[in-house]
């Protein structure tokens, strides 16, 4: 009785399991797509004449760093001839939209943010969609992203000339006013002269940005200006960043959204020193001449690591650790083109090869069902528990890490979904042998199961090595592969021992479903008896 409350056990945990992956997918938390089946935003940066081939790698493998920080989102990043980056982010750019009772249409994004409903037309409303995409990528790799931190000296009136202006204003006609901005955004690209950021991170400029909620101005004249003094870190100082949710809030520290960084041998030094000078005072961080946010130094960071805190959401804060997570781009890019994509797999496309897979899916069980007959219904109900914790798995990575389901993550699936029946055929055939060598049913499932799942770890074992290692070498959708085979193939060792041993168990106990007329487990694995072999009579011998 102890062993089958163990094996029911089981069973429940599997049951509760189930139940809230359900529950998951009904309330909205489902997988995310990739770029080839929802399309997304691509953004073309160039580099200046000249530029060589490895400044340019560089400044590829540091723009996939940022992308890849939010999770394994199937990002396409590579160059276009010798000076062009071209990026490819899915999702961004796409949304819904609906009609409100007032008549106007809203617009909310993939990601659920809701735009307003104050759209007088349903295309203008998507318009709204495909802008906020944008801006969400040119936000983390569109702009030139060189991280500074500058004294906040105070600020200035409105109407006040500016230094210069932020990348995202560019189609503000005042950003390229001389009469309103001492350096125009055409002049910021120069190497030498007044406006080039050697001259300018020596001295003092002021700046546009919200330093107090971090968020974007909607214009020119609406933002605030910011006095800031010389350059006195820049982003290679900061090793690595990440943004943390603070539970335990102290005097100086509240809760909320907050960005932990570590700092590189060097920066250390000049951090402590920075921070010393400015005791109580602010430290803007600037990115592409946006004041994003200036927190106030505290105590001296001297231990190689430190917090900026503020009044962060969670998308403003994790923007924020993957720009001060990767630094600055080896060299100043300008971009050349920014759009929304479609999807470059036809839905007609998906539709048959989804219809593909299920059709060999129901072949694979009606064999299953034929062949080992009851056997075969508990793989059917064993690989429907599989898939749906695969699928939750997939929607709870779209929502932690943003990661996104390709087809090349589909395909990954589906390739462990054979080694998934793999499993149960070897189990299978092991209570066969034991059965056929004069076991009865309840005795046979013992060592049938002990001998089979060393047979199924190796071989699991050794897929999600396979899998893991490709996930590091690789780079793209071949990611997104490798990440779906590992944990799906981890996944079946889960399902086989908590669900699969159990429930053949279980049955192998009853009697009524053991001899089950035709359909039983004993038909299910009826093979002929082999006789213990008897020693041949030696010639010559008396008996």
């Amino acid at each position: 009785m102890k062993q089958t409350t163990k094996l029911a056990l089981s069973l429940g945990m599997i049951g509760v399991f189930v139940i809230l992956a359900i529950v998951a997918l009904v309330v909205g938390i489902v997988p995310q797509e990739g770029l080839d089946l929802v399309g997304g935003v691509s953004v073309v940066l160039e580099a200046p004449p000249g530029t060589s081939a490895g400044v340019m790698e560089k400044t590829v493998d540091n723009i996939r760093s940022r992308v890849d920080a939010l999770g394994v989102g199937e990002a396409q990043i590579g160059r276009l001839g010798s000076n062009d980056v071209q990026v490819e982010v899915p999702g961004l750019g796409h949304g819904t939209t609906f009609q409100a009772p007032s008549g106007k249409w809203c617009g909310r994004t993939n990601d659920g943010k809701l735009l307003g409903c104050s759209f007088e037309t349903q295309a203008a409303a998507e318009t709204a969609i495909q802008q906020e995409g944008q801006t969400r990528l040119l936000s983390i790799i569109g702009q030139t992203a060189r991280l500074e931190e500058r004294e906040v000296i105070g600020q200035a009136p409105a109407g006040t000339k500016v230094t210069a202006c932020p990348s995202y204003l560019a189609k503000d006609p005042k950003c390229n006013d001389p009469k309103y901005v001492t350096c125009p955004l055409s002049q910021l690209d120069a190497t030498s002269g007044p406006c080039s950021q050697a001259t300018l991170s020596k001295q003092n400029v002021l700046y546009l940005g919200n330093t107090q909620n971090q968020q974007n101005c909607t214009s020119f004249d609406s933002c605030p200006r910011n006095s800031l003094g010389p350059v006195q870190v820049t982003g290679d100082a900061i090793s690595k960043s990440t943004a943390v949710y603070n539970t335990q809030p102290s005097s100086g520290n509240p809760a909320g959204w907050q960005i932990n960084f570590s700092l590189t041998g060097a920066g250390s030094a000049t951090f402590c020193s920075v921070s010393t000078q400015l005791q109580g005072k602010q430290l803007a961080i600037v990115l592409d001449r946006n004041a994003v946010t200036a927190p106030v130094i505290q105590s001296p960071i001297c231990s190689g690591s430190g917090q900026i805190t503020g009044n962060f959401s969670e998308s403003q804060a994790k923007d924020l650790a993957l720009v001060l997570n990767q630094g600055a781009l080896p060299v100043d890019l300008k971009r050349l083109n920014v759009e929304t994509v479609s999807p470059t797999l036809g839905k007609q496309s998906l539709h048959q090869g989804l219809i593909a897979g299920l059709v060999g899916l129901i072949l694979l069980m009606l064999y299953l069902a034929f062949y080992y007959r009851l056997l075969g219904v508990v793989t059917w109900f064993g690989m429907s528990i599989w898939a749906l914790f695969a699928l939750a798995f997939v929607a709870v990575l779209g929502r932690t890490i943003s990661y996104r389901l390709s087809l090349a993550g589909i395909a990954g699936i589906i390739v462990s979904m054979g080694i998934t029946a793999d499993s149960y055929i070897v189990f299978y055939e092991r209570l066969k042998d034991e059965v056929r060598h004069g076991k009865t049913l309840r005795v046979a499932v013992q060592p049938a199961f002990r001998r089979a799942w060393r047979t199924i770890v190796a071989a699991d074992i050794v897929t999600a090595t396979a899998a893991a290692v490709l996930y590091v070498v690789s780079i793209g959708s071949v990611r997104g592969f490798a990440l779906t085979l590992g944990f799906c193939t981890a996944l079946d060792l889960f399902v086989v021992y908590f669900f699969k041993r159990p429930t053949v168990f279980l049955v192998a106990r009853s009697a009524k479903l053991s001899d089950l007329k035709g359909f039983g487990l004993r038909s299910g694995v009826a093979q002929e008896h082999v006789p213990t072999a008897v020693p041949a009579p030696v010639a010559g011998a008396s008996e």
